[in-house]
């Protein structure tokens, strides 16, 4: 089979190069005429409209039964990726308003050791830090040998001073009946009266001289002076101490620990002496610290604008001073909206709430806002919400921590144990 060339070109010598046929024709074009250009534009123009058409038809939404797009569709969102969750209303409640605090454990009378003798090597130290005390109790004991020597020095004084008063004595009664006989004067009675208080005064000096070795010995012996605990010891075997140098002991008086807490003074005229204050830390059964306000500072620090606040905590061995601790003290009521525990999400130190917008879209989604909120008292497994969250307002109670502000959500029905109050206690 021979083909046939649509068109042909013009020979070099300007002719038509048409081929000949056989018995000399020349070739003609069905109809008698020439293809013109516009019939191929227009041919071309056809086979356009038909491959648009045809991906229109393969790319084209599909539509169910009620006309609407069906799900999975171009241009439509698929409905599987947006998540479903349950709501809960911010219910508005009276919660205690409560002010934080922050401060350090310290003893309440924290009492300073020392030794009131001078020159002297500690021969004994019988506690250590951390040691419960007695009044009276002997901590530690200093070389008495030489003032032992002393004490028996005095003691020997007083011995001959309490001899030559008896004599002087003596002496009086005897110049007293020979001076009635005539056989001395008066002058020489008088002499021996002044004699013999003179040796009673010297009796006196040696009593008092015995009494300050026995003072000086006892200082040899370093005792508590009320109940507590050894915070502190510096007292070492062999060291010789000074009067009013380093101390020997630290004690906890009666093992009394207080909080003090720094208070900004816009803050101070919220508290009260005898409010309460809910520590941080807890006992063994895991129930908070309870202590109670015992002063607060009439003073304000002039650089920092900070008071001080000083309160009680309850005697127990986990409350150690130099603790970092905070407390909240209740100063009244507010009302504010109350969300369970499971709607609030912690994330990068923060606490969050997403709330859901009222309005839905053409598609029947509603659309989500993360916030930022500062949480308030909790009451079992339910929170305060202080800010972030306005009364009436929708928020995600499950899947809250897969959401992020504009994303689309489907809201189902939340269960009823979820939306009680908080309880005004």
């Amino acid at each position: 089979m021979t083909v046939q060339p649509l068109h042909t070109r013009p020979g070099p010598d300007g002719g038509d190069n048409r081929p000949n046929l056989p018995g000399g024709q020349r070739w003609t074009p069905p109809g008698g005429r020439r293809p013109s250009k516009l019939k191929w534009i227009l041919l071309g123009a056809v086979a356009v409209a038909v491959i648009g058409a045809g991906a229109y038809i393969a790319l084209k939404p599909k539509s169910g039964a009620d006309g609407k797009p069906v799900a999975g569709a171009e241009g439509e969102k698929d409905s599987s990726s947006i998540l479903t969750v349950t709501t809960v209303k911010a219910t508005p409640s009276d919660v205690p308003r409560l002010l934080m605090v922050t401060g350090s454990l310290a003893a309440w009378d924290e009492l300073p050791i020392g030794t009131q003798t001078s020159g002297l090597a500690i021969t004994e130290v019988l506690v250590d830090e951390g040691d419960k005390v007695k009044a009276g109790q002997l901590l530690a004991r200093f070389d008495d040998k030489v003032l032992r020597a002393d004490l028996l020095s005095k003691e020997a004084s007083l011995r001959e001073a309490q001899a030559l008063a008896t004599e002087a004595d003596a002496n009086i009664r005897r110049a007293e009946e020979l001076a009635r006989t005539g056989a001395i004067s008066t002058r020489d009675l008088d002499a021996r009266r002044s004699n013999a208080l003179t040796t009673k005064a010297r009796v006196g000096v040696a009593e008092a001289a015995k009494v300050q070795a026995i003072a000086r010995l006892a200082q040899t012996e370093v005792r508590s002076p009320t109940d507590g605990t050894i915070a502190k010891r510096n007292a070492r075997l062999g060291a010789v101490m000074s009067a009013g140098g380093t101390e020997l002991f630290r004690i906890i008086r009666d093992d009394r620990v207080e909080l003090l807490a720094e208070v900004p003074e816009i803050d101070l005229r919220q508290l009260v002496v005898g409010q309460t204050a809910e520590l941080s830390a807890v006992d063994i059964n895991g129930k908070p610290f309870i202590g109670t306000i015992r002063i607060i500072s009439p003073v304000v620090d002039t650089k920092s604008r900070i008071g001080t606040v000083k309160i009680d905590v309850p005697h127990d061995p986990y409350l150690r001073p130099g603790m970092f601790l905070t407390a909240k003290v209740r100063t009244g009521m507010q009302s504010a909206p109350v969300l369970p525990e499971e709607a609030v999400v912690y994330r990068d130190a923060k606490s969050w709430a997403v709330v859901v917008d009222a309005a839905k879209d053409d598609k029947g989604h509603h659309t989500v806002t993360a916030r930022e909120v500062q949480t308030g008292p909790r009451d079992g497994s339910r929170l305060a919400i202080l800010s972030g969250v306005k009364p009436g307002e929708d928020v995600v109670l499950t899947g809250a921590g897969y959401l992020k502000t504009g994303d689309k959500v489907i809201i189902t029905e939340a269960p009823t144990d979820k939306i009680n109050p908080l309880p005004a206690n």
